[in-house]
Order: C-alpha cells, then sequence, then structure tokens
C-alpha cells in the first residue's frame, strides 16, 4: 500500500508542479452500488469446483472524503488526490439453499443427512486512495478516477459438505471512473461520479480442506457535498 501511495503522490506533484490555485475538500458521498459476487467451492481442494453460486446485491451507503485539487497555471488542466472512508459495514445478503449429503460429512455430522447450507460476508473498513485528472469545462472540471482500494471482508458459511466458515481477510481492488464536479460561489462542491472497482479473489479454507472463493466486482453511481477551504 506506501508503495501505490508514493506512486500516486509523485503523479500528483508531477502534473501540478505550476499551480494557480489550490483547494482543500472535506464532504460527504451518497452512493448507489450493486455488488455481483462469483462464489465457488472446491470441497476436497483437488482443483475440481463442486458449485458455483453468482449474486448480486444493490445498496445505498455513505462515505466521507478528503481531497485536495490543484489546477495549472494555465487553468486549462486539473488534478485531484483524495481518500473515501466508508464508515459502515456493507452485507453481502445471506444466501440459503438445501442439500443431501452422503459419505463422511463435515464437522462430525451423520453419514447421510439433509439440511440448509447458508453463506454470507460483510465487507468493512472500506476505505479508497485515488486520484482524479481532469479538464476544466465551463467553470467545472470533467475528470477520469484512478483508484487503490482497501478493505476486509469477513466470511461466513454452514454447509453439510465441509465445517463452517467465520474468518475475516484483506480485500484490495482497483477503482476507475469518470465524473465532474463544480464549485459554486459559496465555497461548496458539487460532484458526480461513476466508478467501477474490481477486487482481488479472496480464498477461505476450512479445517477439513474444503476451498472457498469469492470475486467481487462492483459498480456505483455517487452523489458527493464538500466544503473548500
Amino acid at each position: 500500500m506506501k508503495k501505490y501511495i508514493l506512486i500516486l503522490s509523485t503523479f500528483f506533484g508531477l502534473i501540478v508542479a505550476p499551480t494557480v490555485s489550490n483547494a482543500f475538500t472535506v464532504g460527504i458521498s451518497l452512493s448507489d452500488n450493486s455488488l455481483d459476487t462469483a462464489g465457488k467451492e472446491d470441497v476436497d481442494s483437488n482443483g475440481t469446483i463442486d458449485a458455483t453460486k453468482n449474486v448480486t446485491d444493490d445498496f445505498k451507503i455513505g462515505s466521507i472524503f478528503i481531497e485536495n485539487t490543484a489546477v495549472a497555471a494555465n487553468g486549462r488542466f486539473g488534478v485531484t488526490l483524495g481518500l473515501d472512508l466508508i464508515p459502515f459495514d456493507a452485507d453481502i445478503d445471506k444466501r440459503s439453499i438445501s442439500q443431501e449429503a452422503s459419505g463422511a460429512a463435515a464437522g462430525g455430522k451423520s453419514p447421510q443427512s439433509s439440511g440448509t447450507n447458508s453463506v454470507e460476508g460483510t465487507v468493512e473498513k472500506h476505505m479508497t486512495l485515488y486520484v482524479q485528472p481532469g479538464v476544466m469545462v465551463g467553470g467545472s472540471m470533467v475528470y477520469v478516477t484512478g483508484g487503490i482500494v482497501r478493505a476486509d471482508i469477513n466470511g461466513r458459511s454452514t454447509s453439510l459438505s465441509h465445517t463452517d466458515i467465520n474468518e475475516t481477510k484483506d480485500l484490495d481492488g482497483t477503482k476507475i471512473g469518470v465524473g465532474i464536479k463544480r464549485e459554486l460561489d459559496n465555497g461548496f462542491v458539487v460532484k458526480l461520479d461513476y466508478a467501477e472497482t474490481s477486487y482481488d479473489t479472496v480464498t477461505f479454507t476450512t479445517s477439513n480442506n474444503t476451498k472457498a472463493t469469492a470475486d467481487l466486482d462492483n459498480t456505483a453511481i455517487a452523489l458527493s457535498i464538500g466544503r473548500s477551504f
């Protein structure tokens, strides 16, 4: 993470060396999200996928952001370096399915049994470090977004074919997007963003050697309001 911060900071410094203005902004965002999760299960970790499940969760969530925007001396180009933090948890809704298992069931269950499997998760401590180079158009800045995402994901699962899962893993990803920002005469800033975030695949391995993986991708439209200083 420190390496990526250094790269973004250096990029920011190179672009805005000759600046005519520099604004520090603090604000809040409300985003409408669509989180796609592709789950896979390899019961005995032999490389063969025994079950797959793709689900989508739609939700709205708030965040806070801190950013600094510099505009070049010619007034045509600008760049923003910022940090966005979601102080709330986002849940991956619980999904359940009935199963019948035979043979050596997990966790001391009977050799032949039936019941309900379930899986759910929670994404927490989500923060994004981003850079937004852009061009000035009629008093607004139109920009593209590139960011590095860091969060935790807590996966929870109960199953007849493997021991239960309740584990927290690091969740890293990259964010790309586009947006427009305008500073009003009273010092308030309004932003509208569209962004896609691709997270690295996370893997959970149970005590009886079942491997479960989750691949998450999120699209979001966000409206942000801040105050420049």
